[in-house]
C-alpha cells in the first residue's frame, strides 16, 4: 500500500471519527442549556442475565433498549449492561439465534441498576421437534447455533467455533477444528494437523491471540496450532476482517483462542473427557484425558476455574524421497527433457507426540461495574521421535556421458547415462554409495501465558486495561544422532536396480556388486536387507537448541457512548505497548573417528546399536533393514561423552545463535455508529516498531559481531459497513488494512561476507513487512428454520511478498575503506513486487428438523443435518526477478461437506475435508517449483448420551488414508511421500 493511499483511506476512514469531540462538545451545551428538564433525562443502568431453557448462559444475544439503536452483546457469562437507560419504564429486546425475539420491561430509576433476568428459547412444555431439549443430546446442533450466533452479533466478518452445550470440541487440537470453517485450509505433518491457511493466505499471515491478547508462537510468526489443544477453549473466533483496536500484524485474519471463566456456568462446574484408542499403522496407542472444575464463592463474587489435559499418540510414518534433477553428467542429445532421480531417501519414523495443557482463572467480581481477573495457560506439543534414514546416492562418482576416460579409470556407474540402456525411470546404477541417518529426539513446543486484567465501568466511560507475560519456548534435544557411510570400495556396496514408472510406488532392488580387470561393474546375486555392518561411521552428534521468546504487553482501552449526527455512536481509543525478546541458542557435542581413535576407542557399528527386531513398513519395499534400540543408542553415546572423545561444533553455535529485540507502542481511535437496521464501525490504528538484532557474522571467514537496527510507523485504517436488511438477512462491506512483519530467523544478521566473491548471504535484518489491503463483500441469510447460507467475495492486494532471493545489498552499514560492500550480491530473503488474493467464499448449514416436521415426517427422521462451505482461491505475485506466480501456501480450492443425524440422544457426523494443491517452495532449479498435492480427508464421530450427564463417544479420522505428496515441478516427479494410516478412539465424557 503506497503511502498516499494509505492517507487517502484513512482520511475517509476517519471522516466519521473527526467530529466526535465537537458532537461530544455540542452535546454538553445542549445538555447545560436544557437544564430546566434535567429530569426528563436522567439515566440509569439495567444490568441482565441471559439464558436458555436448561439454564445454560448464553453468550452472543444481542440486546437492545426501546428508543436506542445502540446493541450490546453478553458476554460468556451470559451477562450484559446498558449504562445509559433513560429513567423510567424500559422496554429490551434480546434476540438469539434460532429462537423468537424477547422482550421485557424494566423499571430503571436514575443512577441506579435495574437488574432483569431473560430466558430464550421455546417454553418447557414445547416439544417443537427443531427445539433442543437435552443437555449434549444435540451437540453439534448446539454448537452451531451458538457459533452462528456470535457470528450474527459480530460488528466485523468473523468465523466463530463454539464448544456444544458441555463445552467439548470434536477435534483434538485447534488446527483439527478450525479446518472444518469456511476458508481454513490445514497442513499436517506426519499426518497431524499443524498450520492453517486463512483464505489461501501465507500461514505466516495469520496471527493468534489469547483473550484478545497477541501471542507470537514459539517457532515464530508462523503458528503451530497443534501447540494449542482445543480443550482449553470456550470458543475460538477467527476475524478475517480486523478492526483498528487489533494488531495491525494481521494480513489473512487474527484466530482468538477464549478461555473459559468459572463465570461462564451458572454455578459448580465438573466436566472431564476419558478416550482410548490406537493407530492403525503399526497399531500405537493412543488416549486423551481432560477436564476442567469451576465454582463461585462468597455470595458469587469469586470464581476459580482450573482445568488439564494431555493427548498422547504412538504412531509409525512410511516415507520416501525421490530427489529430481537435471544433471550436468547427462550431456547426451535430448538432456533437456530427461530428469533424473539422484537421491533416494527411505524413511523410517517411530514417533510419540503428545499434547498438554493446564490452565487457572480467578476473577473478582465486587459488583456488576468492575471486574479484575487473573489467568495462566500453560500448554506444551511435545514430538518423540525414533528415525531412521537411507539415502541411495545414486550420483555419487558420476562421470560426463562426454568423457572419454577409459573404464578402468572412469569406473562409470550407469547414472544419467541412457548409452547403458537407463531411462530416468528405469536402470540399473553399480555400486550405490548408501548413507544412514538414525537418531532420536525430543523436541517440546511450550507457549506459557499470563494476564492480569480488569474491565470497569465508570459513569459513562468504559475501562478495560491488561498486563501479559508469555513465555514461548521451541527447543530440541536430539538424544542420540548418527551419520554413517558406505565404504569407497564399489565391491562392498550395492547395485541397484530401480522402476520410478508408478511416481507412488517406486521399485528399488539391490544386488551385490562384481567388477571384471576392465573395471566394468555388473550384478551379482540378489540381496533383500541392508546389514548392520557395511556403513562405516562419520559421526554421532548431540544437539541442544533452544528458541525462546519473551514477550510483555500492556493494553488500554476507553470507550463511552455518545450521539453523532443524531445516531447512537460508540467511541472507543486505547493504546498497546509490546516489548519482545527472541533469542536462538545451540550446543552441538559431535563424536569422530577421530575423537574416538584418539581416546582409543573402538569404532562402532550399527550393529552395536539395534535391538534385532526388523521395520514394519506398510509400503512395498523389496528389501528390509533391522530398527534401532533407543536406549542402547543413547547410552553408547553417554558413554563417549564421559570418556571425553568428543568435541564442540563451535560454527553450529556461531552460525545460528542469534538475539532479536521487538518493541511495538500503538494507538487507536474507532467509532460505532448504530442505526436502525446496523451499524457502521471505522477506525485507525497507528504502530511504531523497532527491531534490533544481533549475531556473529563471518567477514573472509572471520567472526565479527554484528547489530542492526530497523524501525517504521505505519498507519492500518478500516471500516466496516453492517447492514440488516431483515431480521433475516445481513449484509456487510469491509475495507481493511495490515502488515506482516518479517519472522524473527529472518531478521537475525548471522550474515557471511566474502570480500573475494563480494557475496552476502545470510538473514535479512531490513526486510520490510508485507503490506495488504483488502475488501470483503458477504451476504449472510439466518434462516428462521436454524438454517445458515451466506455467500461471500475478498479482494486483498498484498505489497513487498517476501521470497527466497538475490539483489545488490544497497545499504552502507558494512562498509570499510576498500570494501563499497553496498554493492555486492546479496542472497536472503527479499521483498518482491506485489501480489494479489482474491476469491469466493459459500457456507450452507441446515438441521432438517423444522422442515420434515411442517411435511409430517416421522420423529425419528427429524435428526439429519447437514454443513458445508467452499472456497475458490485466485492469487499471484512479483518475485524480486520479475516472475509473477502463484503465492506460496494457497490452493484454488477448500471444502468441507459434513451429514450429521441426531435423535434420541445419538449424534452421528460424517465429514469429508478436501484442499486442493498449493505452492510450497520456489526453485530457481530446472526441476520447477515444489508443491503439495491435493488432499482429501474423510472422519466419523458418534456419540450416545445415556443421560444429561453423561455420554459415550467413538471417533475414527482419515478413514481414506490419505498419503501427504509432495512433487516438483510435475506430479509425475514425486518429492516426497508419506502415509500414515487411520486412528480410532473410544470414551466417555461426564458433566456436572
Amino acid at each position: 500500500m503506497s503511502r498516499n493511499r494509505a492517507i487517502l483511506l484513512a482520511t475517509a476512514s476517519a471522516t466519521l471519527l473527526a467530529a466526535l469531540p465537537a458532537a461530544a462538545q455540542t452535546s454538553a451545551a445542549q445538555s447545560a442549556a436544557a437544564a430546566a428538564p434535567a429530569a426528563a433525562t436522567a439515566t440509569g443502568q439495567i444490568s441482565g442475565t441471559v439464558s436458555d431453557r436448561n439454564g445454560n448462559l448464553v453468550a452472543g444475544a444481542t440486546v437492545r433498549i426501546e428508543g436506542s439503536n445502540i446493541v450490546e452483546t453478553t458476554g460468556p457469562d451470559g451477562q450484559f449492561l446498558i449504562r445509559s437507560a433513560p429513567a423510567g419504564l424500559a422496554r429490551i429486546t434480546v434476540r438469539y439465534f434460532g429462537s423468537d425475539p424477547v422482550e421485557q420491561t424494566v423499571t430503571v430509576t436514575a443512577n441506579s441498576v435495574a437488574e432483569a433476568k431473560i430466558t430464550v428459547g421455546a417454553s418447557a412444555a414445547d416439544d417443537d421437534a427443531g427445539t433442543i431439549t437435552v443437555i449434549a443430546s444435540r451437540p453439534i446442533a448446539e454448537s452451531e447455533a451458538a457459533a452462528l450466533q456470535l457470528q450474527r452479533s459480530s460488528t466485523a466478518l468473523v468465523n466463530v467455533l463454539a464448544a456444544d452445550s458441555i463445552g467439548r470440541f470434536p477435534d483434538q487440537n485447534l488446527a483439527a477444528a478450525l479446518g472444518r470453517l469456511p476458508g481454513v485450509g490445514i497442513q499436517r505433518d506426519q499426518g497431524q494437523d499443524r498450520f492453517i491457511s486463512l483464505r489461501g493466505a501465507r500461514n505466516s499471515w495469520t496471527t493468534v491471540s489469547f483473550d484478545g491478547i497477541n501471542v507470537v508462537s514459539p517457532s515464530g510468526r508462523t503458528t503451530r496450532f497443534d501447540t494449542i489443544p482445543s480443550a482449553i477453549a470456550s470458543k475460538v473466533i477467527v476475524r478475517k476482517a480486523v478492526t483498528a483496536d487489533l494488531t495491525g500484524e494481521t494480513v489473512a485474519g487474527n484466530v482468538d483462542v477464549q478461555t473459559r471463566s468459572a463465570f461462564d456456568y451458572p454455578g459448580f462446574k465438573v466436566a472431564v473427557d476419558l478416550g482410548l484408542g490406537f493407530s492403525e499403522l503399526g497399531g500405537g496407542r493412543q488416549y486423551n484425558v481432560n477436564g476442567h472444575i469451576s465454582d463461585r464463592f462468597f455470595n458469587n463474587t469469586v470464581g476459580i476455574l482450573l482445568s488439564a489435559s494431555r493427548f498422547e499418540v504412538d504412531m509409525i510414518t512410511d516415507n520416501f524421497e525421490p530427489r529430481w534433477t537435471r544433471p550436468n553428467v547427462d550431456q547426451l542429445p535430448g538432456r533437456d527433457d530427461r530428469f533424473w532421480v539422484n537421491n533416494f531417501d527411505n524413511r523410517y519414523y517411530r514417533l510419540t507426540r503428545s499434547n498438554q495443557s493446564f490452565t487457572g482463572r480467578l476473577d473478582w467480581r465486587p459488583d456488576n461495574n468492575n471486574e479484575i481477573f487473573l489467568s495462566s495457560v500453560w500448554t506444551q506439543f511435545r514430538d518423540q521421535e525414533q528415525r531412521q534414514l537411507y539415502i541411495f546416492d545414486f550420483d555419487d562418482g558420476a562421470v560426463s556421458t562426454n568423457s572419454t576416460a577409459p573404464q578402468l579409470t572412469a569406473r562409470r556407474t550407469g547414472f544419467a547415462d541412457i548409452r547403458t540402456g537407463n531411462t530416468p525411470l528405469q536402470g540399473t546404477i553399480f555400486g550405490v554409495e548408501l548413507e544412514g541417518q538414525w537418531g532420536t529426539s525430543n523436541s517440546p513446543q511450550t507457549i506459557f501465558t499470563n494476564t492480569l486484567g480488569g474491565n470497569h465501568v465508570l459513569g459513562e466511560w468504559k475501562v478495560s486495561w491488561r498486563g501479559n507475560f508469555t513465555r514461548g519456548d521451541d527447543e530440541q534435544f536430539p538424544r542420540f544422532g548418527s551419520n554413517w557411510r558406505s565404504p569407497a570400495d564399489r565391491t562392498r556396496r550395492p547395485s541397484v536396480t530401480y522402476d520410478f514408472t508408478d511416481p507412488l510406488d517406486p521399485k528399488l532392488s539391490l544386488f551385490q556388486t562384481l567388477v571384471d580387470a576392465e573395471g566394468n561393474f555388473s550384478r551379482g546375486n540378489r540381496r533383500d536387507f541392508i546389514s548392520t555392518d557395511e556403513l562405516d561411521l562419520v559421526n554421532i552428534s548431540r544437539l541442544r537448541r533452544r528458541d525462546r521468546t519473551d514477550a510483555y504487553t500492556a493494553r488500554l482501552d476507553i470507550d463511552r457512548n455518545i450521539n453523532l449526527f443524531g445516531n447512537d455512536t460508540k467511541l472507543q481509543f486505547g493504546m498497546q505497548y509490546n516489548d519482545r525478546d527472541k533469542t536462538s541458542n545451540r550446543t552441538v557435542r559431535l563424536v569422530t573417528p577421530a575423537t574416538l581413535t584418539a581416546a582409543g576407542i573402538a569404532l562402532p557399528k550399527q550393529a552395536d546399536i539395534i535391538d534385532r527386531k526388523p521395520v514394519v513398513t506398510g509400503l512395498p519395499v523389496n528389501y528390509t533393514f533391522t530398527q534401532l534400540d533407543q536406549n542402547t543408542t543413547e547410552a553408547l553415546l553417554d558413554s563417549y561423552l564421559a570418556a571425553g572423545a568428543f568435541t564442540i561444533d563451535q560454527a553450529a553455535a556461531d552460525n545460528n545463535n542469534y538475539r532479536v529485540t521487538e518493541k511495538v507502542l500503538a494507538g487507536y481511535v474507532m467509532g460505532t455508529m448504530f442505526f436502525e437496521n446496523g451499524n457502521i464501525v471505522a477506525g485507525v490504528r497507528a504502530e511504531r516498531f523497532e527491531n534490533t538484532g544481533s549475531a556473529l557474522g563471518r567477514i573472509n571467514n572471520v567472526l565479527t559481531p554484528l547489530n542492526v537496527s530497523n524501525s517504521n510507523t505505519l498507519f492500518f485504517p478500516s471500516l466496516h459497513v453492517n447492514y440488516d436488511a431483515t431480521d433475516e438477512i445481513k449484509l456487510r462491506l469491509s475495507v481493511n488494512t495490515g502488515a506482516a512483519r518479517a519472522d524473527y530467523s529472518l531478521l537475525r544478521p548471522n550474515l557471511n561476507i566474502n570480500d573475494d566473491l563480494q557475496i552476502i548471504s545470510g538473514g535479512n535484518p531490513l526486510a520490510e513487512p508485507e503490506k495488504a489491503v483488502g475488501v470483503d463483500a458477504y451476504f449472510e441469510w439466518y434462516m428462521a428454520n436454524r438454517g445458515f447460507f451466506s455467500v461471500g467475495v475478498y479482494y486483498k492486494k498484498i505489497r513487498g511478498v517476501l521470497f527466497n532471493s538475490s539483489e545488490v545489498f544497497g545499504t552502507t552499514e558494512l562498509d570499510e575503506p576498500g570494501f563499497a560492500r553496498s554493492t555486492y550480491e546479496f542472497n536472503t530473503t527479499l521483498n518482491g513486487g506485489s501480489g494479489e488474493l482474491k476469491g469466493i467464499e459459500i457456507a450452507y448449514t441446515q438441521p432438517f428438523a423444522d422442515l420434515l416436521d411442517r411435511i409430517g415426517a416421522p420423529d425419528w427422521a427429524q435428526g439429519f443435518g447437514i454443513q458445508a462451505n467452499l472456497t475458490i482461491n485466485r492469487s499471484n505475485a512479483i518475485t524480486p526477478q520479475g516472475n509473477k506466480i502463484q503465492l506460496p501456501d494457497t490452493s484454488r480450492y477448500l471444502y468441507n461437506a459434513s451429514v450429521y443425524y441426531e435423535q434420541y440422544g445419538l449424534s452421528l457426523r460424517v465429514s469429508y475435508q478436501k484442499r486442493g494443491e498449493w505452492l510450497d517452495s520456489i526453485s530457481t532449479a530446472a526441476v520447477g517449483n515444489r508443491f503439495w498435492s491435493s488432499v482429501g480427508r474423510l472422519d466419523l464421530s458418534a456419540r450416545y448420551a445415556i443421560s444429561p450427564r453423561m455420554e459415550l463417544f467413538v471417533d475414527a479420522n482419515n478413514l481414506t488414508d490419505t498419503p501427504g505428496i509432495r512433487y516438483d515441478g510435475a506430479p509425475e516427479r514425486v518429492y516426497e511421500f508419506e502415509q500414515f494410516g487411520s486412528r480410532f478412539m473410544g470414551g466417555v465424557r461426564v458433566n456436572f
